[in-house]
């Protein structure tokens, strides 16, 4: 338990420091490039994300997993890494090609921007992230990324200037990925090596990569699909608009993306050493831990909208508060899909369940896209990927039934959440009555929120003897008293 506690510890750092990062440019950007120009970066880097998408394959998911499974082995280590990473080169290259081709033949407008979005598949050659979580030492992976991003922002600020610097944030954006996969190289010593393999031991790992593959690919099509038939639809304004709402609620999932990234190899090593009912506990814990923190971002997002855009992206944004309101239950949706998948369904290798339930959520997605978006834009967009993601969910729910794992309380206890969180928006709009400038409203109102809602909290646990108060409350305690 103590090491899940430093691996959540250190990718929560780094989760609240890349949520706040984004922010901190959603708003620079979006009054220096406009929407019409972060309309061009998202189309044009959702085109590019369907080649690296092929060209990663389910290697994240996959790999990780197979690493997690022969953890302490460093032979085995050594032929898994050196088998999947091959595969993974293999692919990448032929990804490559097919973007070069594309750009070629099919690319007409913005070719500049499209041109070094190419820096992604570069990326994608030199990705091994996968082998640190497998082993899980996440503080080598963490501590690269937050001094990439800092240098990141840091870039941004100093050299996106006006709308004709596109190109330069494209460059940093992609630039800062390739350099921190790339120097990821410098630590795999420490856990691997390349070794002789045979063409065999390499193709052994295609049909389980292809098999993550296809719910990935299906995934995809509810958040990479929406920009492109936005720049085909509708316009890139529109485009822009859904850039900008989609990364306000975005970038709280991080922090729900970070859990499942700790989770996914604890649950593949738990399985493998047949420790079942540990496995199920951590499951149903993790997810009402995720139930009471999306539920706390999306009612505190959606409170403090008609304050925050107007504040945040400045005039002209005003179609996103509504968009970003829409969006909100998509934080304890996903965040949901995040933990049944990552904790249940690969570890526990389900993956014809998890691909039929995202399959199934593709489908709602494209269909309701090309219902909505002609007519409504940005706003169609976030009520289709709300639908898809809403179907997909349920969908890996019910894939669980009879598995004896108490979800049916989980459940209750969410509403529980629900009614916290309910309150909460009251309070907040409560506060939005003041006569106070934007800012220090919007200062008073996040913090009422957070207190109310934290305060609420703690008590239920206490009161019913919750497992977080073991966890959280519990220990807080004992340091207040001891150093006093």
């Amino acid at each position: 338990m103590s090491s899940i506690k430093k691996n959540l510890g250190l990718q929560m750092i780094y989760q609240v420091l890349s949520a706040c990062m984004p922010l901190i440019t959603a708003s620079y950007l979006a009054r220096n490039l406009g929407a019409d120009q972060l309309g061009v970066f998202s189309f044009t880097s959702s085109v590019v994300a369907y080649f690296t998408l092929f060209a990663m394959l389910g290697t994240v998911n996959y790999g990780t997993r197979s690493i997690a499974s022969v953890k302490g082995n460093r032979e085995k280590i050594n032929e898994v890494f050196t088998s999947i990473f091959t595969l993974q080169i293999i692919v990448t290259v032929i990804a490559m090609t097919m973007y070069v081709i594309y750009l070629i033949f099919f690319c007409t407008d913005n070719k500049l921007i499209a041109y070094l979005q190419g820096i992604a598949l570069i990326s994608c050659l030199v990705d091994i992230n996968w082998i640190f979580w497998g082993v899980e030492d996440f503080q080598i992976t963490v501590t690269r990324n937050i001094i990439i991003k800092i240098t990141t922002v840091a870039l941004i600020l100093l050299l996106v200037k006006k709308e004709s610097d596109l190109w330069i944030y494209t460059f940093i954006m992609l630039g800062g990925t390739f350099l921190s996969n790339l120097i990821l190289f410098f630590y795999l010593p420490r856990y691997a090596s390349f070794t002789k393999i045979s063409i065999e031991k390499m193709k052994e790992h295609v049909v389980p990569n292809l098999v993550l593959f296809v719910p990935l690919l299906a995934m995809s099509v509810y958040h990479t699909m929406d920009k492109t038939m936005l720049g085909k639809l509708s316009t890139y304004t529109q485009s822009g608009y859904y850039y900008n709402s989609d990364k306000v609620v975005q970038t709280p999932l991080l922090l729900i993306n970070g859990i499942g990234t700790v989770m996914l190899p604890r649950m593949s090593s738990l399985l493998s050493e047949k420790k079942q009912k540990e496995a199920n506990d951590l499951f149903i814990t993790t997810l009402e831990g995720v139930s009471a923190v999306s539920i706390a971002l999306l009612c505190g997002i959606a409170a403090i909208a008609n304050e925050f855009v107007p504040f945040f992206f400045g005039s002209g944004y005003e179609a996103c508060i509504t968009i970003i309101i829409v969006f909100t239950p998509i934080l304890l949706i996903k965040g949901f899909s995040v933990i049944v998948r990552t904790q249940y369904l690969i570890p526990m290798g389900m993956e014809r369940e998890f691909t039929k339930s995202v399959v199934g959520g593709a489908v709602i997605n494209l269909t309701f896209n090309f219902i909505l978006i002609p007519f409504y834009g940005a706003m169609g967009a976030a009520i289709a990927t709300v639908i898809a993601e809403l179907v997909a969910c349920i969908l890996q729910f019910f894939s669980l039934r009879g598995q004896k794992l108490g979800i049916k309380k989980m459940l209750v206890k969410t509403l529980l959440y629900a009614c916290m969180g309910f309150v909460m928006i009251i309070l907040v709009r409560g506060v939005a009555l003041l006569n106070v400038n934007n800012f220090l409203k919007l200062v008073i109102e996040i913090n009422v929120g957070a207190i109310f809602y934290g305060v609420v909290c703690v008590i239920y646990w206490i009161k019913t003897k919750n497992r977080f108060y073991e966890i959280l409350c519990k220990p807080i305690a004992v340091r207040i008293l001891k150093n006093r």
